[in-house]
């Protein structure tokens, strides 16, 4: 079977200009205050909890949950834009 995995990618990188958005307005308002790799912590525990809802959403929408090899590539689409998402906020 083939799926439009274009879309899943389409809703990657909108949740993550999104969560990018969230924790720029935090930090240009001095909302949110941490020593160190804190914020980078922060942004990667939300970010990984939105990826996960995304992807497991993608999975129960196109019936993918008994497909074991389209679930390893739904979560290795993802693996790939959690990182693209994460190296882009840490040059912030």
């Amino acid at each position: 079977m083939s799926f439009d995995y274009n879309e899943l990618e389409r809703q990657l990188e909108s949740s993550c200009i999104d969560v990018n958005r969230l924790f720029h307005k935090k930090y240009s308002k001095n909302m949110y205050l941490s020593a160190g790799g804190a914020k980078l912590e922060a942004f990667i525990t939300e970010l990984q909890q939105e990826f996960e809802v995304i992807a497991q959403d993608f999975i129960k929408k196109n019936g993918l949950e008994k497909d074991a090899d389209a679930k390893r590539r739904v979560f290795a689409i993802t693996k790939f834009h959690a990182k693209k998402c994460v190296e882009g906020f840490s040059r912030m």
